[in-house]
């Protein structure tokens, strides 16, 4: 929720506020200058500025709006994104041109190979990332942009356009102006819905559907323990341009409700055919994939609903739980009730899911070291208790090459973080056993990434997945 208290003062009674009113023209103050007016010489200068770059400029509107959104994109800065994808489309922007600027992990056009951009638009996508990015722009990247240039006075302007936005994303993002801090910036050709499905007594989970069409095959992502489904927002935008995706809140994490009593593996796959089911999402579904406790759920949906799915995609989890593990699990629920906070939790399990020595901007002390610590800390103590349970005890192996061998063309992955403890190994083990009862298997290894691949290796672990999903 946002940070600090909007100020709306009435017309005529701000000097300020009314300047604003005259750029924002018929819809008036906006979140963000509602923020700003707490301090209203800030205000003051930030609506010269603004007013400066956003309309008293030379630069072509599509080049403009182009780079205000990719800076939006890199910061998630989701209002940004929101108010400027609009004018991007007003300004000649396509809906597949603002997928490629959305998409943070598949590599950018050039201005020699620019695809569906312009090679203006491909050198200043390429200006505009490096400058969030970077920061220091890289010469060669500064000469492509040059040369789609006119004079300096463009230059200037450019280097302007994307500094400034990205003081205003960090403006937004910090204090949570329009309240969407725990929204993602939308995907580019989809529709995207939020929806509470029940899927037991006092139980709803929180789902959201982007939807290319019809035709498009459908995936459904299951977040692991201590996070929620946000954890899977850096690689749905280069998947949404070929699937309709399905993501949501395991019981008791994110928006989703804190069940009542323990959770089995058996519940919780249970709870991915309720949602198909009440979506009317047509089955099978092309994959499932799912990460740790949401691995080991997409396992269990193969014992119990192996109709439901085509692939199967397992992330850094077993198929059996050591005995050890039940031990390990009642310390951290003990843990967490006993400092009243999921705080120390997140203390001790972030460095262990991103290993330090890793390249990772995950890592603490890296530049996204709270994405994942914010996921573990604010889920609810009880929730991640009832969903440990879960993973005390459980075993999905006996019968399970008999549900997914035969002539259906079933396939699956098993994935590991090569940095991830001993699960590389089991995984390899566990495809070569499948694989030798029948199964169409396979296990790859992520170079370099630990627990949560998709998160700190995203285009090495898209590159894997996209390829089995094909």
């Amino acid at each position: 929720m946002p940070r600090i208290p909007y100020k709306n003062p009435a017309k005529g009674t701000s000097v300020v506020g009314d300047a604003m009113r005259d750029r924002r023209g018929p819809r008036g103050l906006t979140p963000l200058d509602q923020t700003l007016l707490n301090a209203p010489e800030i205000a003051n200068g930030w609506n010269t500025l603004l007013g400066a770059v956003r309309n008293r400029n030379s630069l072509p509107d599509d080049i403009r709006e182009l780079m205000i959104l990719r800076v939006a994109a890199r910061n998630s800065a989701c209002f940004e994104w929101i108010h400027h994808a609009h004018v991007g489309t007003d300004a000649g922007l396509t809906n597949q041109q603002l997928t490629i600027i959305r998409d943070l992990y598949t590599p950018l056009p050039t201005p020699a190979a620019p695809g569906v951009l312009s090679p203006f638009q491909a050198a200043a996508l390429r200006f505009a990332d490096a400058s969030t990015f970077s920061v220091n722009v890289p010469q060669s990247i500064l000469d492509e942009l040059k040369e789609h240039l006119k004079d300096d006075q463009q230059l200037l302007e450019a280097t302007a356009v994307a500094a400034t936005y990205n003081m205003v994303s960090r403006l937004l993002v910090t204090l949570d102006v329009g309240d969407m801090g725990a929204i993602s910036v939308p995907l580019p050709e989809t529709e995207q819905t939020e929806h509470d499905v029940e899927v037991d007594d006092g139980v709803t989970l929180h789902v959201r559907v982007a939807k290319r069409d019809d035709a498009s095959p459908w995936l459904v992502f299951v977040n692991s323990l201590m996070t929620n489904q946000k954890m899977w927002e850096g690689a749905l935008p280069r998947l949404s341009k070929k699937y309709n995706l399905v993501t949501y809140d395991q019981r008791g994490h994110g928006k989703s409700s804190v069940p009542p009593k323990p959770c089995t593996l058996e519940v919780l796959a249970g709870d991915i055919a309720t949602i198909l089911a009440k979506l009317s999402i047509p089955t099978p579904i092309h994959a499932v994939i799912g990460v740790s406790q949401g691995g080991a759920t997409t396992l269990a949906l193969a014992q119990h609903h192996p109709d439901l799915f085509d692939r199967l995609v397992a992330c850094d989890t077993q198929a059996t739980s050591p005995a050890a593990n039940a031990a390990a699990w009642n310390e951290r629920i003990a843990l967490a009730r006993n400092e009243g906070s999921m705080v120390p939790l997140a203390d001790v399990t972030v460095p262990r899911w991103f290993p330090s020595g890793a390249t990772s901007e995950f890592n603490v002390g890296g530049r996204r070291a709270h994405f994942i610590h914010d996921m573990v800390a604010t889920t609810p103590i009880e929730g991640f208790a009832a969903g440990a349970a879960a993973l005390q005890g459980y075993d999905v192996l006996p019968g399970l090459a008999d549900k997914l061998k035969g002539g259906d063309g079933k396939k699956v992955l098993l994935v590991a973080g090569e940095r991830d403890g001993a699960l590389p190994g089991v995984l390899k083990g566990l495809a070569d056993k499948l694989k030798a009862d029948g199964v169409d298997a396979r296990f790859e290894q992520i170079q370099g990434a630990g627990h949560l691949p998709m998160v700190d290796a995203t285009q090495p672990w898209l590159d894997v997945v996209e390829d089995f999903l094909a």
